[in-house]
């Protein structure tokens, strides 16, 4: 049997493997069949090119060309062919025109697009503005009714200073979208229609009207993930979702008092500008990433309060403002991720969460080139060490794991960590480090390592001042000399490490 009389459901689903505009455009030429396997695609990406923008500028003029010989909604590797005479909207237009079984949507501009230089009259132009009201009604209306996936990535030297209608032409015509992720834009919420089907909504680098937040509650009633990253205007309020289990806030902007009853919360990250007021009513929370600097004027609480028990304990650490409702026995975070220049929060998350079984701690003063080289510690960022005589009320603990900066840290203060007397039982350690000083690294390891290390894992910088071949002598003794003072056998990995740190060990 050839490949062309294979039936249409196998057509279709090679083409939905495939998800790139431009190889499904391709593949749509071959024959008849893959043309007609094209019309029922449910799964597709379009990627806007750098190539298309320097095109539309440069007043070249060639023959038109259609979308899948011009390439005009393309991928990575496809190749320069000239600027289409066709404006780039109306190319995508004519290629989602007549495909209405389509499920999911990837609409994004290219990298390389958004990071490159433009003339000051770019933002003048609406041409690769993607959120534009008009263009997503073209776009949409052949698959409105089975939508269901939808990501945008929007122009953001065109897009942030005008604001989209996004959400109100969604909520209206796109009745069975549950997932929705937009970015670069500038989201006007405030004629937003029930999304009752919707459960997970992220923004990244967006802007809205003050009154978002509440926008979004009154909208979206079964939210179970809400990702707000880099979210400028937001004003707060007092949000109650029922269904939520999963919550990023990242608002760039103080909001005045935010409070949020979200009874069903299991992850939290909260990484953004402190408000004035914060609280957040989570009883069942067991996993959080705190990453906000508190200022002595604001007011941080998260209460974490076992439904069933009527006792509560508190703990109100007044130097820095935040209080925490601890759980009952039994109950509490397993797992904290915390980045912050004062740990005063963190000894009271820890004091009143003793069943944690993994922390990550960190100090965020360790800056990076967008290729990963390490560039230089921040020089207005306090080193301040974490009071580790905490971490031996957690008697489930298994990993510490010990970020860049609070590494800088321990190697800065290494003779106040000599009198420490006593270290907390941990099993596994992992360390990323950007060493400074060989020696004081290695008195550092060989205190934190104690007898109680069983699986060690150390990522050095790939362009640390002091290299990882300096340090591999020095960590081979330091393991050695602790598996002779506990008698354990320690499993230990040295590694690199260039942009990403390791956090697979936690359930973020």
């Amino acid at each position: 049997m050839s490949s062309f009389q294979l039936p249409l459901y196998i057509l279709t689903e090679i083409l939905n493997r495939v998800e790139d505009a431009v190889d499904i455009s391709k593949c749509q030429l071959v024959c008849k069949d893959f043309r007609d396997a094209g019309k029922s695609v449910r799964s597709l990406r379009i990627l806007v090119l750098n190539d298309y923008h320097e095109n539309a500028r440069s007043s070249i003029h060639m023959k038109s060309l259609s979308l899948a010989e011009s390439s005009t909604a393309g991928s990575s590797n496809t190749k320069k062919v000239g600027g289409p005479t066709l404006p780039i909207k109306e190319m995508i237009v004519r290629f989602l025109k007549g495909k209405d079984c389509l499920l999911q949507l990837r609409l994004e501009i290219d990298p390389k697009l958004q990071a490159k230089s433009v003339r000051e009259d770019e933002r003048q132009k609406t041409d690769f503005w993607m959120s534009d009201h008009r263009f997503l009604k073209q776009c949409v209306n052949p698959f409105a009714s089975t939508l269901q996936h939808l990501c945008i990535v929007d122009y953001g030297q065109q897009s942030i200073m005008r604001k989209s209608s996004i959400m109100s032409i969604l909520s209206v015509t796109c009745n069975r979208l549950k997932t929705l992720d937009l970015r670069n834009m500038f989201i006007d919420m405030s004629d937003c229609h029930r999304m009752t089907s919707l459960t997970s909504l992220t923004w990244r680098c967006v802007k809205v009207n003050g009154a978002a937040l509440r926008n979004v509650k009154d909208s979206m009633t079964n939210l179970s993930t809400l990702a707000l990253l880099g979210v400028f205007g937001a004003e707060g309020g007092n949000l109650t979702f029922q269904h939520m289990t999963v919550l990023c806030l990242g608002l760039s902007t103080p909001a005045e008092d935010l409070v949020m009853n979200l009874p069903t919360l299991k992850k939290l990250q909260l990484k953004m500008q402190c408000p004035k007021n914060l609280v957040i009513i989570a009883p069942v929370l067991r996993y959080v990433a705190f990453n906000l600097e508190v200022p002595e004027s604001s007011k941080v609480e998260l209460k974490c309060i076992d439904a069933v028990p009527k006792s509560t304990s508190s703990h109100t650490v007044t130097e820095s403002h935040i209080n925490y409702s601890g759980q009952v026995e039994g109950a509490g975070l397993e797992e904290l991720l915390y980045g912050a220049a004062s740990f005063i929060p963190m000894s009271s998350l820890v004091e009143k969460n003793p069943n944690l079984k993994k922390v990550f701690l960190d100090i965020p003063c360790m800056t990076l080139a967008e290729d990963g080289r390490f560039l230089a510690p921040l020089k207005d960022v306090p080193l301040s060490l974490p009071s580790f005589d905490h971490l031996h009320n957690l008697r489930k603990l298994e990993v510490l794991n010990i970020g860049p900066g609070l590494w800088y840290s321990l190697e800065a203060k290494v003779d106040t960590l000599i009198s420490v007397e006593k270290w907390p039982v941990i099993n596994t350690l992992y360390l990323h480090m950007i060493p400074h000083n060989r020696e004081a690294s290695l008195k550092v390891l060989g205190l934190l390592l104690g007898t109680s290390v069983t699986s060690l894992k150390i990522f050095i910088h790939s362009s640390s001042p002091v290299s990882r071949d300096e340090l591999a002598t020095g960590i081979e003794e330091q393991v050695s000399a602790c598996e002779l003072r506990s008698g354990n056998i320690i499993i230990c990995k040295v590694l690199s490490w260039t942009k990403s740190l390791d956090f697979s060990c936690f359930s973020f």
